[in-house]
């Protein structure tokens, strides 16, 4: 037997099976997961049936009708004109990837109540509706401002 190092988590790991690189099925997993995350990196088709699939009250979306949005909206974060990109990367948070936002915050999901804007806008707005975070951002913007 011989001693490794694996090579997602970097633990040592005694094998006896020729080019065995995980020291467990959780790592083997992971680089698989990370493998496909790689493959499909600028698919947004992919991308938004991965967002769909984690939500139940997202149904009334497709891919189809996301990449419609996605094209009307030029690429682009529907508030702050920011080229959004899908990038899935395992432990990492993308903050110009797409996110599904409501327009009118607490209603349904659907292409009418919905529009494609950055992930880190989308956190930032929460759940205040478009007038008030767009106040709260020219506040920052004017307290910010660089004499």
């Amino acid at each position: 037997m011989e001693i490794r190092r694996c090579s997602v988590c970097s633990q040592k790991f005694s094998y006896d099976k020729v080019g065995k690189t995980y020291c467990s099925p959780k790592c083997k997993k992971s680089a698989y997961r990370q493998r496909v995350y790689e493959k499909n990196q600028g698919n947004w088709e992919w991308f938004f049936k991965g967002i769909l699939n984690s939500r139940e009250d997202r149904k009334n979306l497709t891919p189809k009708i996301l990449i419609k949005i996605l094209k009307e909206q030029n690429y682009r974060c529907a508030l702050s004109g920011v080229r959004m990109t899908c990038i899935r990367k395992k432990g990492a948070t993308i903050f110009t990837n797409a996110s599904i936002d409501r327009i009118k915050a607490g209603e349904e999901y659907n292409s009418e109540n919905v529009q494609l804007v950055c992930r880190a806008v989308n956190s930032f707005r929460s759940t205040l509706p478009i007038p008030e975070y767009l106040e709260w951002c020219r506040k920052v913007v004017a307290h910010n401002k660089v004499k």
